[in-house]
């Protein structure tokens, strides 16, 4: 498969790229800041862009398989653009655009946003009142709001010691496994990965833990 990683630089990104590499897909990271990234590989291609940039994600995105996101901005202060919003519309649009059907994308626990409006509108009150950014809401909206095989996977606390090969997983609906707080990001890049090709998940918001 060809897949195109968003968010390559960061401490899951860099897991997600060696693990696809390794097994065999052929990956391209979007990145802003190309020297960033140290690893070097003849299946790998760095391209330099901001998420931002609507032109430059619907190139890269043009000839994917699948997209994978492990974005994370700032959940207090942060830009009042929301730069992290505005570029997963955009990533969403390019997917549209090209046909493009499997997102995965990771991020933290606030990215599961009720679904009534009531709900949504507390939420955002209560962010305000934290002095948080509504980021997260918009990202949620976003990818929720699309018509692709979209599946988010929600996490509370990565973290890099050593992975167990254990995930439990549970839905938004309730079913599945009694999940806890923390995960090997090793784990959480496989989880990933093995979402790309397989669609049991489509559509649907997950929490997962080791």
């Amino acid at each position: 498969m060809k897949l195109i990683i968003f968010g390559a630089t960061g401490r899951t990104g860099i897991r997600l790229v060696e693990q696809a590499l390794a097994v065999g897909h052929d990956v391209v990271a979007f990145i802003r800041n190309p020297a960033k990234l140290d690893l070097r590989h003849d299946r790998l291609r760095v391209v330099q862009g901001e998420l931002t940039d609507a032109v430059a994600v619907e190139d890269v995105v043009r000839s994917a398989d699948a997209v994978l996101a492990t974005l994370t901005p700032q959940i207090v202060g942060g830009s009042k653009d929301l730069p992290v919003a505005a570029g997963t519309r955009n990533i969403v649009a390019a997917m549209r655009a090209h046909g493009v059907r499997r997102l995965v994308f990771s991020w933290g626990p606030s990215i599961l946003i009720p679904r009534s409006p009531l709900m949504r509108a507390l939420s955002r009150a209560s962010y305000a009142l934290l002095g948080l950014g509504p980021e997260s809401t918009e990202v949620g909206e976003a990818i929720r709001g699309s018509d692709r095989d979209w599946t988010t996977v929600v996490v509370t606390m990565p973290h890099d010691k050593p992975g167990t090969g254990t995930v439990r997983v549970r839905t938004a609906s309730g079913s599945g496994d009694r999940v806890r707080l923390r995960i090997a990001r090793t784990d959480l890049a496989r989880f990933m990965l093995a979402q790309a090709d397989d669609l049991r998940y489509a559509q649907q918001e997950l929490r997962i833990s080791n």
